[in-house]
């Protein structure tokens, strides 16, 4: 197993402060402690070559799972092995195969411009001239940012930024890229560049890509497989378009007639489906077997302009699973 996390526990000792000056003062002289668990017994494994996001609302333990997974944090019990590395020992060949963009922390120097942090990044993982300028000018050529490399870091929008902090992450060609929100606060075009470039950079060189995110929509489009956690526990691992299947079963119909339709159809239809009706376009919104037999009554008594199938909005489904995941596996 290329990646495998086994019983994987972190919590963290916070400081309690009570209310008031009385309180500030009490305090200081008797403090109190509270523990946060942010996860608890994580079990993961992960195939070479694969692309996986990890799923969760704000404080649901992602981006500490990252950070375990790199070193940057060491946990209460478990253990994590990534090419057969311990990530805490630090060796230089697993340092090597390894990056992580984090959406709101920056490699990037802020007040030069991305290329000179490039050639820092030559440097650092020893690339030669030819290497490095072969894999800059694909990057830059396919992210579409040949235009800003001279501009200063802090002088580029969230999306110029984010594509550049992912082209310094793939400089040295790592075999595993750990995206940390790489979408959080982009506009919709950057969203969607961003999406497209890990499905052509997964395919083109086989890198396996654990992503984090608390938009349903970048797991949607980059990962067939999800791993969601909930309140620092894991509450499903397995196929995203499964799980929001299970969720909301339910897809919406889009019927436009040809000619306004007989009343009195329609009224009887009412009688036996759930729709709405304006003009020329009937909206139903049904389980799958329902929404196939009002189609059929549908066609048996219309004629169809156009017929199109619509699937309930991801978030909505996912907003319903957090809420009560246990109820849906």
């Amino acid at each position: 197993m290329y990646i495998k996390i086994n019983n994987l526990s972190k919590s963290f000792k916070l400081f309690k402060r009570s209310a008031g000056l009385k309180g500030a003062l009490k305090s200081f002289f008797n403090r109190e402690y509270q523990v946060f668990t942010a996860l608890e017994n994580i079990n993961l494994e992960i195939e070479e070559g694969e692309i996986i996001g990890i799923l969760g609302e704000n404080g649901a333990g992602k981006t500490t799972l990252i950070k375990l997974m790199v070193g940057l944090l060491y946990p209460n019990k478990g253990s994590v092995l990534i090419d057969g590395y311990n990530p805490w020992e630090r060796d230089y060949n697993f340092l090597g195969n390894i990056s992580v963009v984090m959406g709101q922390k920056n490699q990037l120097w802020w007040d030069i411009p991305a290329s000179e942090s490039f050639l820092l990044n030559k440097h650092i993982y020893n690339l030669s001239e030819t290497e490095y300028n072969k894999t800059l000018n694909e990057l830059v050529n396919y992210l579409d940012v040949e235009d800003k490399l001279n501009v200063q870091v802090r002088r580029l929008s969230l999306g110029e930024r984010m594509k550049m902090e992912i082209i310094a992450a793939l400089l040295h060609k790592p075999k595993i890229i750990l995206l940390d929100e790489p979408t959080l606060g982009l506009d919709v075009i950057s969203q969607s560049k961003i999406r497209d470039f890990v499905k052509y950079y997964n395919h083109k060189y086989k890198t396996t890509f654990v992503i984090t995110s608390h938009y349903s929509k970048d797991i949607q489009e980059m990962c067939e497989r999800v791993f969601v956690l909930n309140k620092g526990k894991s509450v499903y691992d397995g196929n995203f378009k499964n799980l929001v299947k299970n969720i909301n079963p339910k897809r919406k119909l889009v019927f436009e007639f040809n000619k306004l339709p007989d009343s009195v159809l329609i009224n009887d239809l009412k009688k036996k489906f759930d729709f709405d009706i304006k003009d020329k376009i009937l909206t139903s919104i049904l389980d799958e077997e329902e929404l196939q037999v009002l189609l059929k009554h549908l066609l048996q008594n219309f004629k169809a302009n156009n017929i199109s199938f619509e699937d309930i909005p991801v978030d909505d489904a996912m907003k319903s699973f957090f809420e009560n995941p246990q109820q849906y596996i």
